[in-house]
Formats: C-alpha cells, structure tokens, sequence
C-alpha cells in the first residue's frame, strides 16, 4: 500500500499548523481509478492527476472533523482513522477499477490532501447495485 500527502496537501497542513490557519472542519473522501492498486502519484501530482470513479451515483462523501478518531501508533509514525464512510450504491457500473482513496478539502474540485491505495492493495470493480465503504486513515511516518 502506497499513501502520500502531495504538496498540495502539505501546503494545506502548514497552513494550519505552526502558521495558525483555519481547520478544516470537514474534509471529503473521494474514490480515484488513476495509477494502480499499490501505487499512488508523486509529490508534485495533485488532484487533477487522480481521476476519480464514474460509477452510477457517485458522490465525494464527507467526514466531519469531529469522525477523526484518537490518534494512535501506525507503522512508523502516528495515524488517525475515521469513522466508516458508505458511499452511495451503484446506479450503474464504473468503467474503470477504484485504487484507492483520496481526502479533499472541498465536496467539488478542491485540493488533496492525503491519498492513498487500500490496505490489500486489491483494486475494487464496481457494478450497478453494489455498495462501496471505506475507513479512511492517515499516517504521518517518522
């Protein structure tokens, strides 16, 4: 599993922290098919290099501030995981397998935050009447 905090992302994070900005009391996952099951973009990639899923009903999905659980030890560093997240059930089908999952600050376009593939590095196909659910988490590796 690949995860990455792009540069964008960082740019938001040092906006808040030590430079004093707003927190985002609510940030968005969103569903991307770009690059592969274990991999995610480079640094420099925002989020116009991950394209998200087109599958019947879909819809970025938000995650209240407040959903972020307790911050915890993770494999070399600290990470933090929110409650689950359901997206909507398929309309139809998508036409191209879900790699992971992205946290935006915004419901539309926005910037990434944080990306990364899922734990099993396994790509999910998704067809008209399934539903998907993520737990989203995020690490910071020391």
């Amino acid at each position: 599993m690949a995860e990455i905090f792009p540069d964008e992302g960082l740019d938001i994070v040092l906006n808040i922290f030590p430079r004093g900005g707003s927190n985002l009391t609510t940030t968005y996952i969103g569903l991307w098919t770009s690059f592969t099951a274990s991999t995610v973009g480079s640094s420099s990639q925002t989020r116009s290099s991950y394209t998200e899923t087109d599958f019947g009903s879909y819809a970025r999905q938000s995650i209240a501030a407040a959903s972020w659980g307790a911050i915890a030890a993770g494999t070399g560093g600290r990470k933090t995981t929110a409650g689950q997240v359901t997206f909507p059930t398929a309309t139809g089908a998508g036409t191209s397998a879900i790699n992971g999952f992205g946290v935006y600050n915004a419901l539309t376009l926005g910037s990434l935050v944080f990306s990364a593939n899922f734990d099993d590095t396994t790509a999910v196909s998704i067809a008209s009447g399934d539903t998907i659910r993520v737990t989203p988490t995020i690490q910071y590796n020391n």
